[in-house]
């Protein structure tokens, strides 16, 4: 069996450590900060990401014993600021968790399942300085979005309202609100990740594409604010809102054409290897997902270059095509009709109302809810 260091801990590199230390392999899990911690982003765990974590033998009632915080969703919101919406009720349930609390979930799996823990910072392109390139067999880069290209920033923050004061919807759906002001591919959010007690608590926060942003005359603060101002379902909630954290602003590293996930022996998984969906922004799914498929091109391959062989056709065969469709969306949306017409075809016909809220849920592929629209 190899010697293997995954570095990043968190759902890429948790589910790869997982699945390599459950077939036998020396697994070292490298982390720069102990767990658990703090992640800025959306919280939201789709439909896909559950049925992916399962994978890791965590199921909606391990999230509902041993989450602090959660919120089950079982509606999908889509919008255009205050001109047309459709939310569309799902079967399959999803969830909203402060990633503070479902990385730790992974973590506990992956250390359970035999990987050693290491606290340790490693820069960019340092492999060979920290003595790693030459300590393990296979190194699988999982550092995140920092070690991808970014593609996307977005801003993010909490509210604490009275429970009495959010509709029992409210607390059950998850709000996308495209807004041009964002440009052509920007949207607003509003997730409900704590709806257990008295006191409830959102996140909302709005995300941009860099490409788009660019020319936007106005920082992503002041974007953040003019939405929450400007937007109907955001302000009345602004209105009731007991306490709020200060916004935090991150990077996404969404998918790109003809990427390269491996480099001799570093095999890049997750927001590392730009999977994060072209979208929604959703990186959860794919990063526990690949932290599977890299584990089984290790575990198919007699060397480091069959496993970097293997685990880029990988790659290819289970997220190319997707990914590529959700980036022939995004293209498509560049026209200002697309959005409000989408949603109008949602509010009158429900197969197609079914169609992209499950994908948006990640339950149906983009590349399938493509083919479908045309019949």
């Amino acid at each position: 069996m190899s010697k293997i260091a995954i570095v990043g801990a968190g759902p890429a590199g948790c589910s790869a450590g997982y699945h390599l230390a459950k077939s036998g392999h020396q697994v070292t899990l490298i982390d720069k900060q102990c767990f658990p911690k703090d992640k800025i982003c959306g919280d939201g765990i789709s439909i896909e990401s559950i049925q992916a974590v399962s994978t890791m033998g965590i199921y909606p009632q391990d999230i509902k014993k041993k989450a602090s915080e959660y919120a089950p969703i079982h509606h999908f919101f889509l919008g255009v600021s205050n001109q047309i919406s459709h939310s569309e009720t799902t079967k399959l349930e999803a969830y909203c968790i402060p990633r503070f609390v479902f990385d730790h979930l992974l973590y506990a799996k992956a250390i359970d399942a035999g990987c050693h823990p290491l606290m340790q910072m490693v820069n960019k392109h340092d492999w060979q300085s920290q003595g790693l390139y030459d300590a393990f067999d296979t190194i699988i880069d999982a550092r995140g979005v920092y070690a991808g290209e970014v593609t996307a920033i977005a801003i993010r923050t909490y509210w604490t309202l009275k429970r009495q004061d959010v509709s029992e919807t409210a607390l059950a759906e998850a709000q996308i609100h495209f807004d041009r002001s964002l440009g052509a591919n920007g949207y607003g959010w509003i997730f409900p990740v704590s709806t257990q007690h008295d006191l409830i608590k959102l996140n909302v926060g709005v995300g941009v594409w860099l490409d788009e942003y660019q020319k936007i005359n106005t920082n992503i603060i002041q974007l953040f604010k003019q939405f929450i101002h400007s937007n109907e379902s955001a302000q009345q909630l602004f209105d009731k809102v007991v306490y709020q954290q200060p916004p935090k602003v991150f990077p996404l590293a969404t998918a790109k054409k003809g990427n390269k996930v491996a480099e001799g022996k570093i095999l890049r998984i997750g927001d590392a290897a730009n999977l994060t969906d072209p979208l929604t922004g959703e990186g959860i799914a794919n990063a526990v997902l690949s932290g599977s498929y890299v584990a089984q091109a290790i575990n198919m391959s007699h060397t480091p270059h069959a496993a970097a062989d293997n685990w880029q056709y990988l790659y290819e065969s289970h997220f190319e095509a997707d990914l590529r469709a959700g980036l022939r969306i995004k293209a498509f949306r560049k026209f200002s009709f697309i959005n409000y017409g989408l949603i109008w075809l949602m509010k009158h016909n429900p197969r197609v109302a079914q169609q992209v809220s499950h994908a948006v849920a990640g339950v149906v592929p983009y590349h399938e809810v493509l083919a479908s629209l045309k019949y």
